[in-house]
């Protein structure tokens, strides 16, 4: 339920605060006094498009924040489907600053409208006498059958499978319809596919063939500086190891005359040792060295059908022709067992349409035993709204194929006058017409279907009295298990009220302002009383606007 309304420069409204309750909340005020207003401002919660000629004041931003306390279940799945809080309050806020720029909140988290109308759509149910739309539409009279039959979990598990019914359907006819496509496509995929296949890359070859490419490139150029470097060192009539070895003697013999002698020959020992281990390098070089020129040839070729698939497949690794290339076996493998998958997909569809049919059909019975328990209800309730010729039909078809909510095409009709035709409401009910009979409806499956708080905005006009007083008794029997906001002019609507709240306008030094007042016990009499005779109220109002309080009391 809405627990509280606050609105700041919107309008004619410079700051007002309603704290709402539960049951029947009733909101009078004179013509132009800014009962519009409150719903323009509410509008702006439910999502709808800012404008900044709302700003009364231009240097100033324009908010409106509505707390709701109590709400549907399915607020906290959607709140946690967009990664909101979830709180015990549920706060919607806009706002609207002088530059034109409009901002949305969800529990003081930014929010786009969209989400704001997913929500309110779920919060709040707004009934204008011209603007009732719900009730014309077929989904929505569909609800209704369904909440009166009681047929919500059925109806749950008919659309999982119906989901899963139609998802299955259309993988067929991709299946079939993609066939002669994929026949063109599947003679190129199996030939790229054997193309890597015949190549065999292998993850980690393309750096070591490019290693040893490199190498015997150079192969001749090794063997030069292999030859001239063991011939220095070692076979040269004056080789670098044999002077060395001559110097090294010579420091030996005189150790013992510097301290520093021994190092520097245990130094030149340490080079003779270098060059004799440079000489077994330049050995194992050798040893390991391939100068076949065919190797050289086998591995260019190699690389070179390597380099080709990398550049026909946009890859820079053989990693990734590897990946490439069990895809492509995939998609072999997906074709070669299509059939076998076509004709388990074929079984499964099958299967889950005679499922869907019986469960089709027990939604069916189940609507069809409270077509006439809802008829019923409807018209005794429109007899007491002095629509006593008024009256509903539900009209059920058999759809030809499997919908998403059944096999039922199922729309309420309505007929005003006796000897009429039953047409669908929109056709023939007008706007009066239409506010009463959408409350006729809904105060019959007000204890089977969940329903938002509802705010009904003046749909009393064009009646008074007695059938008033009626309609209010409907409102207060409502307002028992659900949330009501009613604007109203009605006194006997008035006077069935859990809690009335004046619009009223005053004005300063420099503008109007609009205040909005929950009315005490004598305060409610005095306004009724004017909704009765004119201000001043004479004291016949007073006593009757008592008496039709008194009557809701007793």
């Amino acid at each position: 339920m809405i627990q509280s309304l606050k609105i700041e420069n919107y309008a004619i409204i410079e700051s007002v605060e309603i704290q709402f309750d539960k049951g029947l909340n009733i909101i009078t005020g004179e013509t132009g006094a800014g009962k519009s207003i409150l719903l323009g401002a509410l509008g702006l919660i439910m999502g709808q498009r800012a404008d900044t000629k709302v700003l009364y004041d231009q240097e100033r931003k324009c908010i409106v924040e509505a707390a709701y306390l109590n709400y549907p279940k399915a607020i906290n799945t959607l709140l946690e489907e967009e990664d909101y809080d979830v709180d015990e309050v549920l706060t919607i806020r806009r706002e609207i600053v002088p530059s034109g720029k409009s901002r949305a909140f969800v529990n003081d988290t930014p929010a786009k409208l969209d989400l704001l109308q997913r929500l309110t759509n779920e919060l709040i149910d707004l009934n204008q006498q011209f603007e009732i739309t719900q009730i014309r539409e077929r989904d929505y009279q569909l609800q209704i059958i369904d909440a009166l039959a009681k047929n919500e979990s059925l109806r749950a598990e008919y659309k999982g499978l119906y989901n899963s019914y139609t998802h299955k359907k259309k993988e067929l006819e991709e299946l079939v319809s993609a066939e002669s496509h994929q026949l063109k496509e599947l003679d190129f995929i199996r030939f790229q596919y054997n193309e890597l296949a015949e190549a065999e890359p292998l993850a980690d070859e393309l750096q070591s063939l490019e290693s040893e490419s490199s190498t015997l490139a150079k192969v001749d150029e090794i063997n030069l500086l292999l030859e001239e470097t063991n011939y220095l060192l070692f076979d040269s009539e004056n080789a670098i190891k044999d002077q060395l070895s001559e110097i090294q003697r010579k420091w030996s013999e005189l150790i013992d005359t510097h301290p520093k002698i021994a190092d520097g020959a245990e130094q030149l020992n340490n080079l003779i040792e270098s060059l004799s281990e440079l000489g077994f390098l330049k050995n194992e070089i050798e040893s390991t060295l391939n100068t076949d020129p065919q190797r050289l040839q086998e591995i260019n070729d190699r690389l070179d059908v390597l380099y080709r698939l990398h550049r026909k497949h946009s890859v820079s690794d053989n990693s990734a022709l590897i990946q490439i290339m069990d895809n492509l076996k995939d998609n072999l493998d997906a074709y070669e067992n299509r059939d076998q998958h076509i004709a388990q997909l074929k079984s499964e569809i099958e299967s889950l349409h005679k499922e869907l049919t019986i469960k089709a059909s027990t939604l069916s019975q189940n609507r069809q035993k409270v077509f006439k328990i809802l008829e019923k209800a409807v018209s005794k309730k429109l007899e007491a709204l002095s629509m006593e010729s008024a009256s509903i039909s539900v009209d059920c078809k058999e759809s030809q194929t499997l919908r998403s909510d059944g096999k039922d095409e199922i729309q309420i009709l309505f007929k005003s006058n006796k000897g009429g035709q039953f047409l669908p409401i929109k056709n023939v009910a007008s706007g009066g017409e239409s506010s009463r009979l959408m409350l006729a409806i809904k105060s019959t499956i007000a204890d089977a279907m969940e329903l938002p708080t509802m705010i009904f905005d003046e749909i009393d006009t064009g009646v008074s009295g007695e059938v008033a007083g009626r309609m209010g008794n409907i409102l207060k029997q409502l307002s028992k298990q659900h949330q009501l906001i009613c604007i109203t002019h009605s006194p006997q609507v008035s006077a069935r009220a859990n809690n009335h709240y004046l619009v009223h306008k005053f004005d300063s030094k420099n503008r109007t302002y609009t205040h909005v007042k929950l009315l005490s016990g004598d305060e409610r009499i005095t306004e009724i009383a004017k909704m009765l005779s004119g201000d001043p109220p004479s004291a016949f109002a007073l006593d009757n606007a008592k008496d039709l309080i008194q009557q809701q009391n007793i």
